[in-house]
């Protein structure tokens, strides 16, 4: 028993000075922190859809438009789908959020909320907010931090809710 036991050290301390012959440095400088900063995006026409493949909204995005350091984003609904207003202000702050901080270059943000139809090309305007990164606070909260999205919305940006959309929603 002692013999396998002195065996079972001597290993140990043979494996534990090879170990330390070993250099480290090519290990260090592979070695990536994990709360590393994040580059923000610069953000083009070609890379835009990218930057939208991310995003979850309640509605779905019909069209994304870059122009000019401007995004523009309709969100349609058809018809027939119910429409929640705290859904919409939601989807907007949440697009927001995220095209100012990720991004390096957007400045105005311009949001709509269209209504399609099947038979038609034609859609109506339900809500329309815009935003400029110089109306918002520095840094913009996240998402999870608003305790009223909607009064946040309501008092931060310009809205503009169509009439058509209160006839739309029956209260």
């Amino acid at each position: 028993m002692p013999r396998k036991f002195v065996t079972a050290i001597a290993v140990s301390t043979l494996i534990a000075l090879l170990l330390s012959l070993v250099p480290s440095n090519s290990w260090k400088m592979n070695d990536i922190p994990t709360f590393q900063a994040t580059h923000p995006i610069h953000l083009s026409e070609q890379n835009t859809l990218d930057l939208f493949t991310r995003v979850e909204t309640h509605y779905n995005i019909k069209r994304i438009k870059w122009e000019n350091s401007s995004i523009y984003v309709d969100l349609a609904v058809n018809s027939d789908q119910k429409v929640e207003l705290p859904h919409v202000f939601y989807d907007f702050y949440g697009l927001t959020h995220d095209l100012f901080t990720l991004t390096d270059n957007v400045k105005q943000v311009y949001f709509r909320l269209l209504e399609v139809t099947d038979t038609t090309q034609d859609s109506k305007l339900l809500v329309a907010i815009q935003s400029s990164n110089e109306n918002l606070p520095n840094p913009i909260k996240p998402l999870a931090e608003l305790s009223d999205v909607e009064a946040y919305v309501r008092d931060t940006f310009p809205v503009r809710i169509e009439p058509y959309f209160y006839e739309r929603i029956s209260p």
